[in-house]
């Protein structure tokens, strides 16, 4: 039974929740109680035991009944203010009750009516403002959590994914969608339907460049930057100076009612972007309109986005500006060494592709390797530039294609020729002082003397011949110099009348390296260009994921046993990337067709040499057996490498420089 004063203009029981303004009483037989009838007076709603509902906030109990019973209804109403009758429950332990009264004491009881009531009023209120701070304390937990996604979402798409699926989840709607201002090179700018989101329909989505126009919502948004807040989209005036498509509900069956677009605004405060809300929901899945609670959390959102898609769209600048400034120096380098044309690249290639056919090996030292794509990416940045320090070695060493430079030979041919031209004149001299002897056979000693001029003319050839072969640079260690001595100690008088020779110390020393053309000073200088290359590229500001690029490019030319440079490390004090480097370097060296100083070389061939210098411990074995296995070598046709052997070699190669 309910007793309820005024009450034609109330919804049912069953549809609505009780008390929210007026309070509740529970008697067991409430026709029959003058108690319920004195309350029901001052506006209470009165219900039996039996008409109790879960979502009933009861304020106050008249218990006639059982213990049970009473215990009951404390729990399932831990708030509700319990009154025992005692003239119906005269032997009950009131203990469990707050009051305990007869209905002789109507004046106590008009009083702790007064007293529920208020009571009542003060836990509503506690109630209202702890369900208050908790939505606001999830609301907070909520941006805090988009924060965090969108700290961590590096690719674009992604990241607009998440700042729609987030943004939507916390203002409860339907649907959403999400536009980005970008440059157009007819219109100036336009704006791009970059992505839609809806629960209820489920639709292809096209990416789609529409011109800057305040006819659409989105476009009044983006151009104006004020944000809107429609009720019911169909509804909009016919002097509103932006209009609502409507083909899309039409294709699809679909109704969009509540709408809430909102500007993204960078830190220059332009509007970058738009984000548009679609259908608010209640509780019961209803559409309601946005309230401004809500659009004051999604401008917060708005602003974050905006941020992070500045924050992603500075990243990839940067990534594009050092990926620029590695190929203009990678580019500056082989300007300077036309000789090594490709070079970096090549090696670049070979070493990611080595560096990832590691873990794939089956060599159990690589099983737990991890490579992560910025790793990856650092690695190759540093293979790229390697050999970024020869823009400090001096040209003359650096593009030295043959162990004397041309200029010299150039002058020592000159030498020959004209000693030989000596000889010649000497000859000459000689056979004019025959003839003053006339006691002798002039025709005979006039041919000892042309036979002696042809002897030394043939000595001086095969010295200039011996200069020329010597002079060509070898890959390995091999000839014999012993007669470049013989040259040296040739001598004759010059001009001035001191005694020189055809060449001199220098020549001797450069024409007597048995391994390509460099002398051990001019091998000191290429090999600076280590430290040149990381003193260079430390000054660079690398980001945290790229700060061990100058010291991988700066030890790939160390070996394992600790004789190689400029810092002579050993074993694990080498980047595991710089030594896979060393055998792509090494191997690139071997095998390139534009080096000068020797003829390029076959796989098989360079192969074996790399194995040679693992096993003097030079170079990492089992790196050399997956490079060849992997077939990294030729990035191109790289198959993920086969199982390795345990009792695999390591090496080190041979490199001109």
């Amino acid at each position: 039974m309910q007793l309820v004063e005024n009450n034609k203009d109330r919804e049912p029981i069953s549809r609505r929740r009780v008390a929210g303004s007026t309070p509740i009483l529970i008697c067991r037989n409430p026709s029959a109680s003058l108690l319920a009838e004195s309350v029901s007076a001052k506006g209470w709603q009165v219900f039996a035991p039996d008409e109790l509902q879960p979502e009933f906030d009861l304020a106050v109990a008249i218990v006639e009944v059982d213990q049970s019973q009473d215990l009951l209804l404390r729990r399932q109403f831990p708030h509700a203010l319990l009154i025992v009758n005692t003239d119906a429950l005269s032997q009950a332990n009131v203990s469990n009750f707050d009051f305990a009264l007869s209905r002789a004491d109507s004046s106590l009881f008009s009083q702790i009516v007064e007293h529920a009531f208020n009571f009542w009023r003060r836990n509503i209120k506690v109630n209202e403002l702890a369900r208050d701070v908790g939505r606001r304390r999830h609301r907070m937990h909520q941006l805090n959590e988009i924060s965090l996604a969108l700290t961590h979402r590096a690719n674009e798409q992604e990241l607009l994914q998440t700042i729609l699926e987030e943004a939507r989840r916390i203002a409860v709607c339907e649907a959403g969608s999400l536009f980005l201002v970008r440059p157009d090179q007819l219109l100036g700018e336009s704006l791009v339907f970059k992505l839609a989101q809806n629960d209820a329909v489920d639709f292809p989505f096209v990416e789609t460049r529409l011109p800057m126009s305040k006819d659409s919502i989105a476009g009044y948004v983006a151009i104006t930057g004020d944000e809107l807040n429609l009720r019911d989209v169909y509804e909009l005036r016919d002097d509103a100076p932006y209009k609502f498509n409507r083909s899309f509900d039409d294709k699809n069956g679909y109704r969009t009612e509540s709408v809430l677009a909102l500007p993204m605004r960078d830190h220059r405060n332009r509007v970058v972007g738009v984000l548009q809300f679609i259908n608010c929901l209640d509780a019961d899945r209803s559409v309601i309109p946005f309230d401004e609670e809500t659009a004051e959390i999604l401008r917060a959102i708005a602003s974050q986005a905006a941020v992070a898609l500045q924050k992603n769209t500075l990243v990839n600048d940067i990534n594009q500006l050092f990926e620029s400034f590695v190929q203009a120096s990678v580019k500056t380098i082989e300007q300077r060494d036309p000789s090594t044309s490709g070079h970096s690249f090549r090696v670049a290639q070979s070493t990611v592709a080595l560096l990832e056919a590691l873990p794939k090996s089956g060599l159990s030292r690589f099983q737990s390797m991890q490579l992560t794509k910025e790793h990856v990416r650092e690695v190759r940045y540093a293979a790229l530039l390697h050999d970024f320090g020869k823009i400090g070695v001096p040209e003359s060493v650096l593009l030295k294609s043959n162990k004397l430079s041309d200029d010299r030979l150039e002058v020592l041919r000159y030498r020959f020729e004209l000693q030989k031209e000596r000889l010649h004149r000497r000859a000459v001299e000689q056979e004019l002082e025959l003839l003053h002897h006339t006691h002798i056979d002039i025709e005979v000693a006039r041919q000892r003397v042309r036979h002696q001029l042809d002897k030394q003319i043939s000595v001086l050839d095969q010295y200039y011949d011996w200069i020329t072969r010597a002079n060509n640079p070898n890959v390995l260690d091999s000839g014999e110099y012993g007669h470049l001595n013989e040259i040296r100690d040739y001598a004759f008088r010059e001009l001035d009348g001191t005694m020189g020779s055809v060449i001199n110390d220098e020549d001797l020393v450069a024409l007597s390296v048995r391994r390509g053309s460099l002398t051990p000073a001019e091998r000191r200088s290429i090999q600076a260009h280590v430290v040149y290359t990381k003193e260079f590229l430390s000054v660079l500001p690398w980001p945290p994921e790229l700060s061990q690029v100058p010291d991988i490019a700066g030890a790939h030319h160390e070996r394992i046993d600790g004789s190689g440079y400029p810092f002579g490390l050993v074993g694990e004090q080498i980047p595991l990337a710089s030594r896979v480097m060393a055998v792509c370097d090494i191997y690139d060296a071997l095998t390139s067709l534009d080096r000068p100083y020797k003829p390029a070389m076959s796989n098989e061939r360079a192969f074996d040499i790399l194995r040679e210098e693992a096993k003097g411990g030079l170079i990492d074995e089992d790196l050399v057996q997956v490079f060849v296995q992997s077939g990294a070598y030729d990035p191109d046709k790289a198959t993920p490498a086969a199982h390795v052997s345990s009792s695999c070699s390591a090496v080190d190669s041979h490199h001109h420089h």
